[in-house]
């Protein structure tokens, strides 16, 4: 008798490429049950397998496919299944080689806002996901003497990412979310978003302006307030730098984005 493994090699192999040698080793291990047929018995498994992958490309890149519409969709699906196999026992990580799926493929790769979509949604997926932690309040930076200021670091909370696209794939993404008319493809510029989980455990999103990337991107390398303030002068006179720097802390603390602060030596 065939061993366990064996077996799932075999069935693993009908379901990826279900060719005549596959069917032909799995049929020596089905046991005939009458009414029903090998083939048939066969198929059913195999079509259930996709249907399931298909669901999760569904719940996991909602939008994307209100986007492609049913034909387009099932096309999409049916070459990145085949394209990229589930290869682990959990389905949360199935669609991560989506977008680059979409990036890369001959027909999808058209389309760039396409790939745009799936990795907003993929970010989504990520910050919802991340690990909970504590957030600090604004008090805490408040309370610290005056000369420690400059030295003051901050750690954001793990779900908070960076976003960036050269489409207008998430004001696409927001309209067929709020059922919408749906913009057409704008490759006209880059485009960058702050995504984290908030305090009430929904995934939020903002737009940022260059001079915020910048401040995000310098907090994220371990830059201290001091150092953010130098680099807000490429923005800002030297008397408006500070204070932007003071106020976007301060409204990050307020938003939930700071998990502690530090003070580096």
């Amino acid at each position: 008798m065939p061993g366990l493994k064996y077996t799932q090699n075999t069935v693993m192999q009908y379901l990826l490429q279900p060719d005549a040698g596959a069917r032909e080793s799995l049929a020596e291990l089905v046991v005939d049950q009458g009414n029903v047929s090998l083939e048939t018995r066969m198929g059913i498994y195999a079509n259930a397998y996709r249907i399931r992958l298909k669901e999760v490309i569904e719940t996991d890149h909602e939008q994307l496919c209100f986007y492609l519409g049913d034909e387009l969709f099932e096309r999409m699906a049916d070459e990145f299944i085949a394209a990229s196999p589930s290869q682990n026992r959990s389905l949360r990580g199935f669609c991560e080689p989506l977008p680059e799926f979409l990036a890369e493929d001959e027909f999808f790769s058209q389309y760039p806002i396409l790939a745009d979509i799936a990795r907003f949604e993929r970010r989504l997926l990520t910050a919802f996901d991340a690990a909970d932690t504590n957030r600090e309040e604004f008090a805490a930076l408040a309370a610290l003497p005056p000369e420690q200021w400059p030295a003051v670091c901050l750690r954001f909370h793990p779900s908070v990412q960076l976003f960036r696209c050269a489409s207008n794939a998430v004001e696409t993404w927001q309209a067929l979310k709020q059922g919408l008319e749906v913009p057409g493809a704008d490759y006209s510029g880059w485009r960058y978003w702050l995504i984290w989980r908030g305090r009430s455990r929904l995934t939020e999103f903002i737009s940022l302006q260059p001079w915020q990337l910048v401040l995000v991107e310098a907090v994220i390398a371990g830059e201290n307030f001091a150092g953010l303030c130098e680099l807000m002068l490429d923005f800002f006179d030297e008397s408006q730098a500070p204070a932007q720097v003071f106020e976007s802390l301060k409204a990050w603390f307020e938003m939930g984005l700071i998990r502690s602060l530090v003070v580096s030596d």
